[in-house]
């Protein structure tokens, strides 16, 4: 019987804590409306999204690894093309070359850069009035304050 007591307690407490818990997005909503708390403003939380902010997005950071890839393809199969050809069509590849290897080298610069997270990003909130602006805030990592 005592047994049961205990797991009785300790199950009723896992369930209270679990209930308890916020999201990542609930925490967000709660630092904006503690912000415009003493407003007149009444905020529509209810198409709101949460995005996490990267100093460049992994997806483009993959495409940009992706298109180097094929430019350093593309390149080298001009420069073993351009031998064989006459001056003037030479000259005409040799310029389309030199305008490749300087997207090539802007790719290899941004490849350099690495996704790194900065924070969060909530958008879609809508101010309740006739003119229904849309704002958007930023956070830190932790979620703890709201950053310009």
């Amino acid at each position: 019987m005592k047994n049961f007591r205990i797991v009785f307690l300790f199950l009723t407490l896992v369930i209270l804590n679990s209930c308890g818990k916020k999201t990542d997005k609930d925490r967000a909503i709660e630092l904006v409306k503690s912000k415009y708390e003493s407003g007149n403003q009444e905020l529509n939380f209810e198409n709101a999204t949460l995005d996490s902010l990267y100093t460049i997005s992994p997806k483009a950071y993959a495409d940009s690894i992706k298109k180097g890839n094929e430019l350093d393809t593309t390149l080298a199969l001009l420069e073993s093309e351009i031998e064989h050809l006459p001056q003037a069509e030479s000259d005409s590849v040799g310029r389309i070359s030199a305008e490749l290897t300087k997207r090539r080298y802007r790719l290899i610069d941004l490849a350099k850069l690495k996704p790194q997270f900065r924070g969060w990003k909530l958008s879609g909130v809508k101010v309740e009035d006739e003119n229904a602006e849309v704002l958007s805030f930023n956070f830190d990592k932790g979620i703890t304050q709201i950053v310009e």
